[in-house]
């Protein structure tokens, strides 16, 4: 075989394999344009796309380009630029752009217009760049200034690469990405004004011709209400700390709101993409009760009493944060976006940060000090979401102690800290407290919060493990035994006669049910009895026994016995169903080696079959509550498809509200939800429709004073189109303004880009599954909804079921999507045993005849 030589890469492969790594997109062209403007000095920035047609400029009121930087750019192309660097100078930086790669690059892969003119210049110079080639170079026609500044226009982007265009995204999205970009850099240069234009919808006349303007302001609060309104940030406290060389400036503010869309952390003023260090102030606020207490939109704490639902939002944190490093610790020359930063000492910088927000938690209350003087006190149970907190004041989180007058002294004094953690006794799952009132010591469970004088033994049987060995069982104490140690163990069994004879006398205690059908296995347990235990512990026993023996194997000679199985929905289409078990259950078989051909036959049991077989029992309410709300979702997501494909007749299935229920929003949450067609088209599909929205829009416009005044902090809209299938509870309540506002929320951190996918399934929307593809869009707030609905009209627990309606429920559940799980992720089934031990397939020992017919008479599985 021939050597292969080693050929250098011709120049135009060069520029161009450089070209698409550092301009990937759109938003990301527009970015490194108007930060070239920062750079340059600029005080106001004004910036137009039209992302239909992939063009876009940028001008600027910046020191400007003279007559030979133009040439000079022209003819060397790239890593030119007018921001010098020495190699030693590039462990500092201090601008944003330094590698003079942005412009080379977008000569490569557009058509590049440059019009500037300096301070000293009467003239306007221009020059024209395409593919590398030089189309004109002169004075300037169409971007003549008038005073000093700079206009790059961007035309037909990627033009030469046709993948790229195909796999960016939607028009409306892109623009939308634009958007956010210029807002994010804007709050942190309020010396700056920006304007946002765009063209496309300018041209066409539309309503919505989305036009951004942010004025110079005296502070990044000024820009962010500007943006966002006052809804957001009525209450703040502005952060300025530091530490060991670092800063941290901004502000943080005490009312939540709903998505992390208002989440702005910068470094040295460059913003940074969501990642570690967002992730350590989540965590930092997760562990407080911040997301339960923040402010609401009114003003008001939400402390309360009150249980919440568990469906609602709890409020994410609202912050502006810039953290100032020295450049000579910070690499951020990664990557093209400069996004990806590494720190000499992260470890400084994670401790610095962590510290500045628990300090703003502690002194708004929403943590406790992390010293020893903290009032609240905790105790932990394993799990984090099981604490028990020692609360004396109406819910406010803490354990307060009165100070107590000292007697010798006659003076208050402050009082020692409540200590639970006085001494630990042998068993490391208990405290021992004691109580400061009575002097009284008690044996605190640190897992149950159950609680015993100490004086007073614990309550156990003994029994033998598995070797024989004597063990202790612990069970949970239920009635006061005092003394328990003189007591004759032989004395403690059933309660006495006289007892159960005047409990059935009093109807008040009559059993109206009839008792639960029992599994009679006989004598399953050669381990001695203790003639001391209680009924209930000898059935404790046996059911332990029973479980060891059917399910995992144990106590059989037969290694072959312990086998697994994956149940799958044919074995669920293939159910023997025996009958209802307790008016909860249907109890049922299901056979392993039936074949496709027996599916939903529900023949006659034999031994043979059993040998196979494992008895399951499937929760009734659970099964139902998963037919039902695939049923619901299923034609909520189809109608979304055909909506959002343009079949709005045949969409989701509304009701039509009479009169228009009005729904509170913030002015930021009305702008978007009225200039932006994407969230509105988005509302539209899933059945929720405004009316006159270009009325709301024209009131937002006619504001004059912005949105920093606090009487222009809300807007009211009106819906008129709910979902049918939610209508009855979006009408109850705040239910309606929670869906809206929730769901412009989400559409603020992920806007779904659904008109890439239209193409790519229009020939298969009929589907059964097809639902599931548009499942991922659907509102949060709706699905919650929809599941509670399933939920509450399902079937429930003492609904009596029939035998015909027990196989009419199993044949239901084994069409669905998921039919092992309810709509809340509950399981819907749970095998019992194994029917092949308990038919002798087990060892001469398992041999036994057990009576399963006492689920239900007409059925007999002999």
């Amino acid at each position: 075989m021939a050597d292969l030589s080693i050929d250098r890469l011709s120049s135009s492969t060069q520029t161009k394999l450089r070209s698409t790594q550092i301009l990937t997109s759109l938003p990301q062209i527009v970015s490194e344009l108007f930060q070239n403007s920062l750079d340059a000095g600029a005080k106001h920035i004004e910036i137009g796309v039209n992302c239909a047609e992939w063009s876009c400029w940028v001008t600027d009121d910046g020191s400007g380009m003279s007559k030979d930087s133009l040439d000079t750019f022209r003819t060397a192309g790239r890593y030119q630029s007018s921001k010098a660097y020495t190699p030693d100078s590039l462990d500092c930086l201090s601008t944003f752009g330094f590698r003079g790669e942005a412009l080379a690059s977008a000569a490569d892969l557009c058509c590049l217009e440059i019009a500037s003119r300096t301070s000293r210049s009467r003239e306007t110079w221009s020059i024209i760049l395409k593919d590398g080639k030089t189309l004109y170079a002169g004075s300037a026609v169409r971007w003549r200034k008038e005073s000093h500044g700079t206009t790059v226009c961007i035309r037909d982007a990627f033009y030469n690469l046709p993948v790229r265009r195909r796999s960016h995204p939607s028009p409306s999205r892109t623009f939308e990405l634009i958007r956010g970009e210029i807002e994010s850099w804007a709050i942190m240069h309020p010396e700056v004004s920006f304007s946002l234009e765009d063209s496309q919808a300018k041209l066409c006349g539309s309503a919505k011709s989305s036009m951004l303007k942010i004025p110079k302001t005296s502070s990044c609060i000024g820009v962010f209400r500007h943006l966002y309104g006052r809804a957001l940030c009525h209450h703040v406290e502005e952060i300025s700390l530091i530490s060991e060389g670092m800063r941290l400036e901004g502000f943080i503010s005490l009312d939540g709101a709903l998505s992390k869309a208002y989440q702005f952390l910068y470094v040295n003023r460059h913003p940074i993409p969501s990642g570690d260090l967002h992730r350590i102030i989540d965590s930092k606020f997760a562990s407080s009760s911040f997301a339960k207490n923040a402010f609401d939109e009114i003003g008001a704490t939400q402390r309360s009493s009150t249980r919440r639902s568990p469906r609602k939002i709890e409020k994410k944190p609202v912050y502006v944060l810039n953290l100032v490093v020295s450049p000579k610790q910070i690499d951020n020359l990664l990557e093209p976006a400069k996004a990806v930063l590494q720190f000499q000492n992260k470890a400084a910088v994670v401790e610095f940060l962590s510290s500045s927000i628990v300090s703003f938690l502690v002194r708004h209350g929403f943590t406790a000090p992390r010293d020893n003087t903290s009032r609240t006190h905790e105790i932990s149970t394993g799990s984090p979401r099981k604490r028990k907190r020692l609360d004396f004041e109406h819910n406010s989180g803490y354990a307060e102690v009165i100070p107590e007058e000292n007697e010798q002294e006659g003076t208050n004094v402050p009082p020692a800290p409540l200590n639970l953690y006085a001494e630990r006794p042998h068993d490391m799952n208990e405290l021992v407290w004691t109580d400061p009132n009575t002097g009284e010591t008690f044996i605190v469970d640190a897992r149950t919060g159950n609680s015993r004088p100490q004086t007073q033994p614990r309550l156990a049987i003994e029994d033998l493990d598995e070797n024989g060995q004597s063990q202790v069982l612990r069970q949970r104490r239920t009635l006061s035994l005092p003394n328990i140690g003189s007591v004759d163990k032989s004395r403690i069994g059933p309660a006495p006669e006289w007892i159960q004879e005047a409990l059935e006398a009093n109807d008040t205690y009559a059993i109206t049910e009839k008792r639960i059908a029992e599994v009679t296995v006989g004598s399953v347990s050669e381990t001695p009895q203790r003639n001391y235990l209680s009924d209930q512990q000898a059935q404790y026993q046996q059911r332990r026994h029973f479980s060891n023996l059917f399910l995992s194997g144990q106590g059989s000679g037969d290694s072959n016995i312990h086998v697994q199985h994956r149940f799958t929905k044919d074995d669920i289409c293939a159910a023997r169903i025996i009958s209802q078990v307790d008016r909860k259950f249907v109890a049922c078989v299901f056979n392993k080696d039936l074949d496709n051909g027996d599916l939903g036959k529900n023949k006659s049991s034999t031994k043979e079959d059993d040998k196979n077989s494992t008895l399951v029992l499937i929760d009734q309410h659970a099964a139902d509550e998963r037919i039902r709300v695939e049923r619901f979702l299923k034609d909520l997501c189809l109608g979304f498809l055909r909506s959002y494909s343009g079949e709005e007749e045949e969409g989701v299935e509304m009701r039509h509200l009479t009169p228009p229920v009005p729904v509170l929003l913030t002015r930021h949450e009305a702008s978007r939800l009225v200039r932006s067609q994407h969230i509105e088209s988005s509302f539209r599909s899933w059945g929720i429709r405004f009316a006159d929205l270009a009325q709301v829009e024209l009131g937002l416009g006619t504001s004059t004073s912005g949105l920093d005044n606090e009487n222009d902090s809300y807007v009211q809209v009106f819906t008129v189109c709910v979902p049918e299938v939610v209508a009855d509870k979006l009408t109850m309540g705040n239910e309606l303004r929670d869906l809206v506002k929730g769901y412009l929320a989400q559409l603020e951190s992920d806007l779904p880009d659904i008109s890439r996918n239209q193409g790519e399934h229009s020939e298969t929307r009929a589907n059964e599954s097809d639902w599931l593809r548009a499942l991922r869009w659907c509102p949060r707030e709706l699905l919650d909804l929809v599941n509670s609905k399933a939920c509450r009209g399902a079937i429930m627990f003492n609904d009596s079921l029939s035998r015909e309606q027990c196989i009419r429920l199993v044949h239901q559940l084994s069409e669905t999507v998921f039919p092992f799980q309810c709509a809340h992720g509950r399981p819907s089934l749970v095998p019992l045993a194994n029917l092949g031990k308990l038919s002798g397939n087990g060892g001469s020992s398992l041999r036994r005849t057990v009576g399963w017919s006492t689920l239900d008479q007409q059925t007999s599985l002999e």
